[in-house]
């Protein structure tokens, strides 16, 4: 048979997607063996068993668009079990079944399917960190971020915070974790006291005068990597 490995008129993805959706559940030998049969009439080359499940069927949970729904005992002792999958309700659609390895390490790919990938990545973790921080949250922030920048000798309250930066509140929810969410607040309130000092009044660091400016965002950002690795 012809080691064929382009031209595929559906990639492995494609069809483990349409196999889940038609027999709804499957375990990965099973699903291995219908593509092995497919692509032999067509003399393309099917690759291993061991490939399959390591490249496909890992990647694909790992991606969480496939679950494991239950597990069936092998009559073999020396077997493994059998763990059946089915999609994940609503990943039907999801792009990255026809790239899956690429999804999962965009480094992979060629340079057009990297920046594609990175791009969309970006736009799933901005669309899940927009939603609006509660006030409790909020005040949980505060009160570490003024706990830290306390020990580092800085005085801005929560007022002042609030009433000269007051996107803070809104932009503090485009990081996921609580302790980046902390660390961004003391970076900005950081910025913020930097430059006020120097001005003898309360401003913003966009306000300041080079090289001042950028002292202050250096300043800032070395407050917030210290209390990431805190």
């Amino acid at each position: 048979m012809e080691r064929v490995k382009r031209g595929w008129l559906m990639p492995t993805g494609i069809f483990i997607r349409d196999y889940l959706i038609v027999h709804r559940r499957g375990y990965s030998q099973q699903i291995w063996r219908a593509l092995k049969a497919e692509r032999a009439k067509a003399g393309i080359y099917y690759g291993t068993y061991q490939s399959f499940r390591v490249n496909y069927i890992y990647v694909l949970k790992k991606l969480g668009l496939i679950r494991p729904v239950r597990k069936e005992k092998a009559k073999n002792p020396k077997w493994f079990d059998r763990t059946y999958y089915e999609i994940v309700p609503g990943r039907e659609k999801d792009p990255r079944w026809a790239h899956p390895q690429i999804a999962f390490n965009p480094m992979r790919g060629g340079s057009p399917y990297r920046r594609g990938y990175e791009k969309a990545a970006k736009k799933r973790r901005i669309a899940v960190a927009v939603a609006p921080v509660t006030r409790e949250e909020l005040d949980r922030i505060w009160t570490a971020a003024e706990a830290f920048l306390r020990e580092k000798g800085y005085r801005i309250t929560r007022d002042v915070m609030d009433s000269v930066v007051p996107e803070w509140t809104s932009e503090v929810a485009l990081y996921p974790t609580f302790k980046e969410r902390v660390g961004y607040t003391i970076r900005k309130a950081a910025e913020t006291e930097y430059v006020s000092r120097v001005a003898r009044r309360w401003i913003r660091v966009e306000e300041a005068p080079e090289p001042l400016k950028s002292e202050a965002v250096r300043l800032g950002k070395t407050l917030e990597r210290e209390w990431l690795r805190s």
